[in-house]
């Protein structure tokens, strides 16, 4: 074995509690998922970074599969809350001004905070991540808008529910087969 050999193998050990060999499936693995989340999405006529959106959401979970779907519900309520937004500012532009877009960001800054009190919807980078992607969407409030981010952001977040979980499985199956002998 190399030196260099030696050091990524003592790395990926030491920094990621697994073998090298482990890794190099895992990373096999996720590229796997991402390619085939991506080919789905674009297939569909759906924006990919929204997609990568999702999948970012579901990541915040730490790991944990549930954490990973409560960010994701998080999302889709952030996404309602930025097209509720855009409603609001368009009512209350008459009276504020050019102060309805702060007033409106600081409510649902607010909104997102106090997101805490209330488990388990209680992911704050969830309700950023959705009203960021609504924005950045440029689509009108509706059903329409809705449907369009949020599908794609699913496929992002079932596919990193993916990657967090067939490898828990496949350790459960293979601790459970050299048990079993």
């Amino acid at each position: 074995m190399s030196p260099n050999e030696s050091a990524a193998s003592q790395i990926t050990s030491r920094r990621l509690g697994m073998s090298t060999a482990r890794f190099a499936g895992l990373v096999v693995f996720v590229g796997t998922v991402a390619a085939l989340a991506s080919l789905l999405t674009v297939g569909l006529s759906l924006k990919l970074w929204t997609m990568f959106i999702g999948w970012t959401c579901f990541s915040t979970g730490g790991g944990n599969a549930r954490r990973g779907s409560m960010a994701i519900t998080c999302l889709i309520l952030g996404v309602l809350l930025g097209m509720g937004s855009i409603v609001i500012m368009g009512a209350i532009s008459p009276l504020f001004g050019q102060w309805s877009l702060p007033l409106v960001i600081f409510v649902l800054a607010v909104i997102a905070m106090l997101s805490l009190l209330t488990p388990p919807i209680d992911s704050i980078p969830g309700y950023f991540l959705g009203m960021t992607a609504f924005y950045a969407s440029g689509l009108q409030p509706g059903w329409d808008a809705l449907m369009t981010i949020v599908s794609a952001a699913l496929i992002g977040g079932v596919a990193s529910g993916v990657v967090v979980v067939a490898p828990q499985l496949f350790d459960r199956l293979r601790s459970g087969s050299s048990g079993a002998t």
